[in-house]
């Protein structure tokens, strides 16, 4: 639309450039018909000529007074000598002008043309209104915007197609991409048509078939490092080279007692583990150690050696991006070290001790002394004694291994507690009776019989009650009770407790009781002719038949030992089973 005025304006322009080189013509037609009068005889035949040229017209002499006008008397006219086309006709032979007229009062086109005769000079001018050029030009205008507006409805209604088109192909890219970016399998896409829009159709499409497979194999391999990794008994932890958790795998979360489903993805290693022990693994590793490895213990509520193993994460350009710990809970394989450094130190103090005494009693009969005869009787009978000892604690030693190692098969069979009990209690009658304690049992008739192995029950019975009164002053009680098991997690079991009124034993002492050679007196122990096995023997007996031994007991106020023995299947036949 901007166009308009400049097109109107050229228009204009060129109709004015026409229709002046046409009054310029004829004014030079007029100036060669008019005579060379003035007043009225050339008013009247100016007049004439102008009706028939359709134009005004004038006659002006040099000094510029008007020598004829076909409008009206030439003598009524003011002098033209500042009229611009007359100047420009004296001083060049032709003038033009557009202008208001002061005569008529409308905007005319003037053409001025010199005319010379002899010595004479006169000026003769036409004028035409530029009525007609407007009106054209006005046409024109209002063809133009006509043709403009309905080139402009075409051309929008053909944009707003093609942009509809080319909106709803777009619209229909973008939900393919962000399909795609959302990780949904990617829609059917082919190219509408062979345009650059449909080169990128087709491309997008080949796209997003490369990234669906590629993420298929990322996720599979994912999944797969997953399963390792949760498969997995050691903890793994990944680090970038600032410290940040990258990837821990469930084990490691167990072994730093982090919440469930706790990741700390992002997040410092300093505030997830809360462990300056891991943090000063990872801090070792990043002063040039490519490889370490060391044990670390965290407080909690359980003790927990770490062994931690920590190396750097190289690319293939050889630098480094980060850090790899492996955590492997070796509590256990350090208790069993300490298990065997004290069993190697008990059984070495055990043996020492009555081997000490039976040298030095050997080495005193060998001298004089061994002589006298009473003497070397006495000195024999400790011998004995000591050696005495000394089988007990090989024979404790070899059950115990036979027991641990399964070389020692039961002979299971229906045994029936009360007269077991009654054979114990017995038994050890006259050691209860030296050390006035009271013996006694209340097994409850309704208590079913015990699938076991006859001596290996009594064995354990033996140890039991035998403990029980050697760690029970005189006057104290010794009691055994039998019941079927309560609770439904316990049914099928019998329930057998051996109480006593004795010294009793620490709290702190209770979780080592069934240790090998663990001993809460061992001056009294020793004194009484304990190996100390006898609880570690009980429990691996009560094991091997698939039962349950725990301990109770208050300093001072006695001890409480209960087993849960399996009992016998109704349809099971007495006798022995081996196994």
């Amino acid at each position: 639309m901007s166009a308009i005025p400049y097109v109107a304006l050229t228009l204009e322009r060129h109709q004015i450039e026409t229709l002046g080189e046409r009054l310029l013509a004829e004014a030079r037609l007029a100036g060669e018909a008019l005579p060379w009068t003035a007043g009225a005889p050339l008013d009247a035949a100016c007049a004439q000529l102008a009706a028939d040229l359709g134009v005004r017209l004038s006659v002006i002499a040099s000094d510029g007074r008007v020598l004829g006008e076909s409008a009206r008397s030439s003598e009524s006219l003011e002098n033209h000598a500042d009229r611009p086309e007359f100047r420009a006709a004296l001083a060049n032979g032709q003038g033009r002008a557009v202008r208001q007229s002061g005569t008529i009062g409308v905007r005319l086109l003037y053409t001025a043309w010199r005319q010379t005769r002899g010595e004479g000079v006169r000026v003769v001018r036409t004028a035409l209104p530029l009525t007609a050029v407007a009106k054209n030009v006005a046409h024109l205008r209002r063809l133009l915007v006509g043709g403009l507006l309905a080139a402009m409805l075409l051309g929008l209604a053909t944009s707003l197609v093609l942009s509809r088109r080319l909106l709803r192909r777009i619209q229909r890219l973008v939900a393919f991409a962000r399909a795609v970016a959302g990780g949904a399998p990617a829609p059917y896409l082919a190219p509408e048509r062979r345009d650059d829009l449909g080169v990128l159709e087709a491309q997008l499409a080949d796209m997003a078939r490369e990234v669906a497979a590629t993420i298929a194999a990322l996720r599979v391999e994912r999944e797969r490092l997953e399963a390792i990794l949760s498969g997995m008994v050691e903890g793994v932890l990944v680090t970038d080279l600032v410290g940040r958790v990258a990837l821990m795998n469930e084990r490691a979360r167990e072994l730093l007692a982090l919440p469930a489903g706790h990741d700390g993805a992002g997040r410092p290693l300093v505030e997830v583990a809360r462990q300056p022990q891991v943090s000063e693994t990872l801090r070792a590793l990043a002063a040039g150690s490519a490889v370490i490895s060391r044990d670390l213990t965290l407080d909690g509520a359980e003790r927990t050696t770490l062994q931690v193993n920590g190396a750097r994460l190289c690319g293939p350009d050889g630098q480094p991006f980060g850090y790899v710990l492996v955590l492997h809970d070796v509590s256990e394989l350090r208790r069993l070290e300490v298990i065997r450094r004290d069993f190697v130190a008990n059984v070495s103090h055990e043996l020492r001790t009555p081997l000490t005494a039976m040298k030095g009693y050997a080495e005193t009969l060998l001298g004089p002394a061994g002589d006298e005869r009473e003497t070397r009787r006495r000195f024999l009978s400790v011998i004995d004694r000591h050696s005495e000892r000394l089988g007990r604690l090989i024979d404790d030693l070899l059950t115990l291994s036979d027991l641990e190692l399964g070389r020692s098969p039961l002979r299971l069979g229906m045994v029936a507690v009360a007269p077991a009990v009654e054979d114990v209690l017995q038994i050890l009658s006259d050691p209860a009776a030296r050390g006035g304690v009271d013996l006694g049992a209340r097994i409850d008739p309704a208590t079913p019989a015990l699938e076991a192995d006859a001596d290996r029950f009594r064995q354990v019975l033996i140890n039991l009650v035998d403990n029980a009164i050697k760690y029970t002053s005189g006057g104290g009680r010794v009691f055994v009770r039998a019941t079927a098991a309560r609770g439904a997690e316990h049914e099928g079991m019998v329930e057998i407790a051996v109480e006593d009124t004795g010294v009793g034993i620490p709290a702190q002492d209770l979780p080592r009781l069934t240790e090998r050679f663990f001993r809460v007196d061992k001056g009294r122990s020793r004194a009484l002719g304990g190996t100390g096995l006898g609880l570690a023997i009980v429990k691996h007996i009560v094991q091997a038949h698939g039962g349950e031994l725990g301990i109770t007991s208050a300093v001072g106020r006695g001890t409480t030992v209960r087993v849960l023995w399996p009992a016998a299947m109704p349809s099971r036949p007495a006798g022995a089973v081996g196994r």
